[in-house]
């Protein structure tokens, strides 16, 4: 078991602990509201980031490789000998 030195003492009066707990909901109500204009800082930065790069492209011409028209692959390949065993040669 995990066992720790902090104890925190629950208050003994109903009013002490109604404002405890409203204190708590504050907490981790301020906690997601930071956490959701971050999010929402973040979406917009990427999103202006995406305009300005789309912008700054259009500009200088579109930098995507030319597109393969035909149905050809080019490419390289080396003739093995008869009975080569490729696990055997390493």
């Amino acid at each position: 078991m995990f066992h720790t030195s902090l104890r925190f003492a629950r208050p003994r009066h109903p009013l002490a602990r109604l404002a405890v707990l409203v204190i708590g909901v504050l907490a981790v109500g301020v906690a997601l509201m930071l956490g959701a204009i971050v999010l929402a800082l973040l979406l917009a930065g990427g999103a202006l980031w995406f305009a300005w790069r789309k912008l700054r492209d259009g500009m200088r011409g579109s930098t995507a490789p030319p597109v393969a028209t035909s149905s050809v692959i080019d490419g390289e390949f080396k003739v093995l000998p008869q009975g080569f065993d490729r696990h055997r040669a390493r």
